[in-house]
């Protein structure tokens, strides 16, 4: 998404949208609600997501179906970065970030 988008927004912008989005999905899925710092404890201001403290969140929903929580938290996070790209910059931006995903996805298989 990053590659994708930096040559319109700029990196400035670009790192608000991330974090906004993050921030957004953090209130409806609190699974991913300690996920913006990294294992340094630095608040990480692009949107990224530090894994490990994901792996830690996992402990606090023992007895739940953690990876329909995780996918629900995921999915919701990209459809929220994607519509705030067709907003902003027109649906042409739009496929272009979801061909990218698409392309990182099948890369994983």
């Amino acid at each position: 998404m990053e590659q994708v988008l930096m040559p319109f927004i700029g990196e400035k912008p670009l790192k608000r949208l991330l974090a906004w989005s993050l921030e957004r999905v953090q209130k409806e899925h609190p699974i991913v609600k300690n996920v913006h710092w990294s294992s340094t404890g630095d608040l990480l201001d692009n949107g990224a997501i530090e894994v490990d403290r994901l792996k830690k969140e996992l402990k606090n929903f023992s007895g739940q179906d953690v990876v329909a929580l995780v996918k629900a938290a995921l999915s919701e996070l990209l459809t929220v970065r994607l519509n705030a790209v067709e907003q902003g910059l027109g649906p042409a931006l739009r496929q272009a970030v979801e061909k990218e995903v698409a392309g990182l996805v099948s890369s994983l298989r």
